[in-house]
């Protein structure tokens, strides 16, 4: 099996096949029926992210808190409507919904925009400013330590879950906000475990930069995104009975699909039998 040339279920036609018991295989199949979807949205989010992150860069390695209070949050707005739309993709993958994606991703980020932007302000400073401040902690007490340590811990654990709540529902942030420290609280060893492989992927990347460079061209933002909500979706779906709600719109849309051929059907016939 080819690493990048599997694009079945990225098309109308596309199928689902059965689901692997591993979740190492689970990810590969994910991954190989829609490959297109998860590099196309990926890039977008590592193109649009340089400014956040040569904002940090210049914050840290000038000693310039200025660089992050501003370069943070609007590197933040800037990223957050494409990050949100790899956790749209992401989510469809793991639904095995087929279909074209770029038509879905624009539909799924024009309706998260207004959202997307708010939290990305957010999350651009508050992250921002937590790296800096750790980084630049000096003589502060083990307890201080660790409680910049658990702020961050919190940070990144709300983003998580907060992420896929923008892409999947229409809540208000605060409400969104709310449910994210609700679903950590109820599920630690998920929380950490996505947690985990969010800053230990982007930990890794920082460390071994500039070699690292290659690695955000090709996995940028989509592969802990995928890792993260593989991990996360099944008490997502189970909270927001998201699997349930979508196969009654699909109902719907058939319901409504059958009865307008019906209607198509029933004005058709008076006119043929005039004719005759």
């Amino acid at each position: 099996m080819s690493f990048f040339n599997n694009f079945a279920g990225m098309g109308p036609e596309g199928g689902q096949a059965p689901e692997p018991r591993t979740a190492l295989g689970r990810f590969w199949q994910i991954y190989t029926h829609h490959t297109l979807g998860l590099l196309g949205a990926g890039i977008l989010a590592a193109v649009t992210a340089l400014v956040y992150i040569a904002a940090v860069f210049l914050g840290v390695t000038s000693h310039g808190l200025i660089f992050v209070l501003v370069g943070g949050p609007l590197g933040g707005m800037l990223a957050m409507p494409q990050i949100i739309g790899v956790a749209d993709t992401v989510l469809r993958a793991i639904r095995g919904e087929a279909g074209f994606w770029w038509m879905k991703y624009r539909a799924a980020w024009k309706k998260n925009l207004k959202q997307s932007l708010v939290f990305g302000f957010l999350v651009g400073l508050l992250c921002s400013f937590q790296y800096f401040i750790l980084l630049h902690a000096r003589n502060v007490g083990f307890l201080i330590f660790v409680l910049m340590l658990a702020g961050m811990f919190i940070s990144v654990a709300v983003a998580t879950w907060s992420v896929p709540q923008i892409a999947l529902m229409d809540l208000p942030l605060g409400r969104i906000l709310v449910n994210s420290l609700t679903l950590s609280a109820q599920h630690p060893v998920k929380t950490l475990a996505a947690v985990a492989v969010t800053v230990l992927y982007w930990f890794f990347l920082v460390v071994t930069y500039p070699i690292s460079l290659l690695g955000y061209v090709l996995f940028n933002f989509w592969l802990p995104m995928l890792v993260s909500l593989m991990t996360l979706w099944r008490p997502i779906d189970e909270v927001f009975s998201i699997t349930e709600k979508l196969e009654e719109m699909e109902e719907q849309k058939r319901a409504a699909e059958k009865a307008a051929r019906e209607a198509e059907d029933a004005e058709e016939t008076p006119a043929e039998g005039k004719e005759r």
